[in-house]
């Protein structure tokens, strides 16, 4: 199972399916030890047994917990680096004269607005879509600053504003890169099938608990969502904080109509 086909099922359906596969492991536990005719001798190897598989569970979800954080916090604070390479490119912008500096400003507040709208995308399809319209933005923002600071290519204003720029392109595309890393497959499987696992052992040994081993699972697949939420920063119920994002296109104040571009 990769990360493009987990990630567009809805979380809640991959919750009560993780559920419902704990119970029915755990069903087929106690119906292997209800069905076993030899003496039950070996009651401390069992508990053993499900004490450590249960440990290696705890383990891994631990370990796949602080891979989904690590790269939650990755993205966090690439929005607060993206956010500031452009806030400085939209300062730097005021070395510009009119009327061109107008313009850049006007295709830099849609530059915003394009980024704000890609980080609420909810969808893996609407994501690429708000990106592909960032590209175009770049494109027509590229462009047009080539085309203002030609007369003065050479000098260190020309130097200011295209180093900021480019490092606001740069990191659009790393915000990308980031939002695309997910946990890697092998381990999403080794997690379920560990998990899988320990429910039947559960079951062999404590089938008769019902109550008990149903908490039990209730928490390990709440654990198991939160790590899956986390490693998707689209459909995921837990999104990467934009207000970075919000103070920047704040901080522009309003837009002037004269200066207005056609948006792609």
């Amino acid at each position: 199972m990769g990360p493009s086909s987990y990630s567009s099922i809805p979380l809640w359906v991959v919750a009560i399916g993780l559920f419902v596969g704990l119970l029915i492991a755990r069903e087929i536990g106690k119906f292997l030890r209800d069905r076993r005719t030899a003496p039950v001798d070996g009651k401390d190897e069992d508990a053993f047994a499900m004490t450590s598989v249960l440990g290696l569970l705890a383990l891994l979800i631990g370990f796949t917990f602080s891979i989904a954080l690590s790269r939650y916090e990755s993205r966090r604070e690439i929005v607060v680096k993206e956010a500031n390479a452009i806030g400085t490119t939209w300062l730097r912008m005021q070395l510009l004269d009119q009327p061109e500096r107008a313009r850049m400003e006007a295709l830099l507040r849609q530059y915003v607005d394009a980024r704000i709208e890609f980080g609420a995308a909810r969808t893996s399809e609407e994501e690429l879509r708000q990106y592909e319209r960032t590209e175009l933005l770049q494109t027509q923002l590229w462009t047009a600053l080539m085309s203002v600071v030609a007369p003065f290519r050479d000098s260190p204003r020309a130097s200011l504003l295209l180093s900021t720029t480019n490092d606001s392109i740069d990191l659009a595309a790393e915000r990308f890169a980031t939002r695309q890393a997910h946990i890697p497959p092998r381990i999403l499987r080794m997690l379920a099938i560990f998990a899988l696992l320990a429910a039947g052992m559960v079951g062999y040994e404590r089938g008769t608990q019902r109550k008990a081993t149903t908490l039990l699972f209730v928490l390990l697949t709440l654990a198991v969502t939160l790590v899956l939420d986390l490693d998707r920063p689209s459909t995921g119920l837990t999104n990467v904080p934009q207000q970075p994002m919000f103070d920047l296109k704040a901080s522009m104040g309003p837009p002037d109509a004269a200066a207005r571009v056609p948006a792609p």
